[in-house]
C-alpha cells in the first residue's frame, strides 16, 4: 500500500479513526485509500506518472501527495459515516486538496512529480485534419 498506518497521525487521531473505520482489518479505510488513489490518477494523470509516484514507499513518497492522499481518503470515510456533519477542516482540506489537483493536472502550477514522456503526454489540445500537410517553399 502507498499510505503507512503511521502516516494518519500526523493528521488524525487514532481514537477517531478507529471511530470512521469499525470494519474489521479497516476494509473501509484501505478502500477509500484505493478511491483517493484513483481520484488524484484522475486529475493529474494526463500529465504526471501516477505509476511511479503511487509505487514509491517509505522515504522515497511525495510527502505532499500522501498527505492529500490521506485528506481525501479522510474525506470519504467522513461522507460515508456523517455526510451532513463532517468537520470544517476536513471539508476544507478536501477543498485544498482537490484545487491543487485541479491546478497541477492543467497546468497552471507547476510540481517536482515525475512527468510523463513525451510519447505518454496527453496534450491539453489536439489539432486534426483530413487535409494532407502542405510544405510548400518558393
Amino acid at each position: 500500500m502507498f499510505i503507512n498506518e503511521s502516516d494518519y497521525d500526523v493528521q488524525v487521531r487514532q481514537e477517531i479513526l478507529s471511530l470512521l473505520d469499525s470494519s474489521e482489518g479497516n476494509a473501509n479505510l484501505g478502500t477509500a485509500e484505493r478511491m483517493a488513489i484513483d481520484q488524484i490518477k484522475q486529475y493529474i494523470g494526463g500529465r504526471y506518472d501516477c505509476r511511479t509516484i503511487f509505487s514509491a514507499t517509505g522515504d522515497d513518497r511525495d510527502l505532499f501527495i500522501v498527505m492529500i492522499t490521506i485528506d481525501i481518503a479522510l474525506y470519504h470515510l467522513w461522507s460515508k459515516r456523517a455526510p451532513r456533519k463532517i468537520p470544517e477542516l476536513r471539508a476544507q482540506r478536501y477543498q485544498d486538496a482537490l484545487d491543487w489537483l485541479k491546478a497541477v493536472g492543467d497546468g497552471t502550477l507547476q510540481s517536482d512529480l515525475p512527468q510523463l514522456g513525451d510519447d505518454d503526454y496527453k496534450s491539453d489540445i489536439s489539432i486534426v485534419s483530413r487535409y494532407k500537410q502542405n510544405f510548400n517553399k518558393y
